[in-house]
């Protein structure tokens, strides 16, 4: 997978951020993790980026493994690859209806996320709840996720597979850091843009349905070769790895 899975897995890391069940739970993770509340007079900015990298390492990790795993997958089933993306195709378009509200499935709306109830102090608490945070599904991320983790098995390289996790971490990630620089600041504003939130789900949505296409109809190089050319007929892909 080429420069398209890469873009398109920062921006599902950014959309993941920004989609209601993580945006409205953001700020409560950062207090939970430090036992430090955005409305407090003195927060301890050391402590909340400390904790912030550690968690963000801890589900980077889970990611990247998965990433390599479905790349492996995608290996191993070199030649269904035709098969592979047409029944990646179709459930992506699935859960981009779902997202939509077109039809509800009833298992993808049920919420299995770790509850932090008490404060994880140090660095081994804050990196297993990183941990446990990327295995947990919620409705508004798992389908996105999911979509990342098809583009890495479609293209069957343990490197590419790797490389799109990571970046789609990365795009999960840098909200979250920037939180724990300005934690009160963030509180409130993320406050006012909650009610917006569903534009996130419906983009998430199109988003779902248009790779989905993409891949049932193998068009996804198509894309490739396009934005390649952007790049001088290098991949973005090989100016990162290479």
């Amino acid at each position: 997978m080429e420069t398209p899975g890469i873009i398109l897995s920062y921006l599902a890391g950014l959309l993941s951020f920004f989609s209601p069940c993580v945006l409205a739970m953001a700020p409560g993770y950062l207090a939970v993790l430090t036992g430090t509340l955005p409305t407090d007079g003195e927060n301890k900015p050391g402590q909340l980026i400390k904790a912030a990298i550690t968690f963000i390492t801890g589900f980077t990790l889970v990611f990247v493994l998965l990433g390599a795993a479905f790349s492996a997958l995608g290996q191993l089933l070199t030649g269904l690859r035709v098969v592979f993306l047409k029944t990646g195709g179709i459930l992506l378009i699935i859960l981009g209806l779902s997202q939509w509200g077109v039809f509800r499935l009833f298992p993808l709306q049920q919420e299995l996320r770790f509850q932090v109830r008490r404060p994880l102090v140090g660095v081994t608490g804050w990196f297993l709840a990183g941990v446990t945070f990327a295995f947990g599904w919620t409705p508004c991320i798992g389908p996105i996720l999911g979509m990342i983790l098809t583009l890495a098995g479609s293209s069957g390289q343990i490197a590419t597979g790797v490389l799109l996790l990571l970046v789609y971490s990365l795009g999960l990630a840098a909200p979250f850091f920037l939180m724990a620089l300005a934690y009160r600041r963030f509180y409130f504003w993320s406050k006012k843009i909650l009610p917006y939130t569903k534009v996130i789900t419906w983009i998430s949505g199109l988003l779902l349905i248009i790779v989905g296409v993409l891949l049932f109809t193998d068009r996804f190089t198509l894309l490739s070769l396009y934005l390649n050319r952007i790049f001088g007929g290098r991949s973005l892909e090989d100016l990162l790895l290479n």
